[in-house]
């Protein structure tokens, strides 16, 4: 996704090892929900008309435009911990959510971490994840 900014807006031309470096603050939005069009629109909309470090740019728009965390995680969190402390409040079962999801993104999604996972691996010289 971050290798693909520079057809959105040529400034935003990013090289591998700066995709592969921004690439885990990505996967910090798409764990919080969002999509793969949301980051993109985050990272593009209402650019200034200089650019002088691409790279500077979209990792301060990933950090600062950063998308809560999913409120059901920190309800099943919370729970934990009371549990873990001896709590003698009742257990209180996970709240359920539907989720509607596009066609394909969730397969989009794992294919990117582990492609993600892969070229880091080989850039580091580590063995490839299985």
């Amino acid at each position: 996704m971050l290798g693909s900014l520079g057809r959105t807006d040529p400034r935003l031309a990013l090289g591998a090892a700066e995709a592969l470096r921004l690439a885990p603050l990505v996967e910090e939005w798409w764990a919080a929900g969002a999509s793969s069009a949301q980051v993109r629109a985050a990272l593009t909309q209402g650019l200034p008309p200089r650019l002088h470090s691409p790279r500077a740019l979209v990792e301060n728009r990933l950090c600062r435009k950063r998308p809560a965390p999913p409120a059901d995680e920190a309800v099943g969190s919370e729970a934990g911990a009371g549990a873990a402390a001896g709590s003698t409040a009742p257990t209180v079962a996970p709240v359920t959510t539907v989720e509607i999801r596009k066609p394909g993104a969730p397969g989009y999604r794992e294919a990117a971490r582990r492609g993600g996972a892969l070229a880091r691996a080989l850039l580091q010289g580590r063995a490839l994840p299985a």
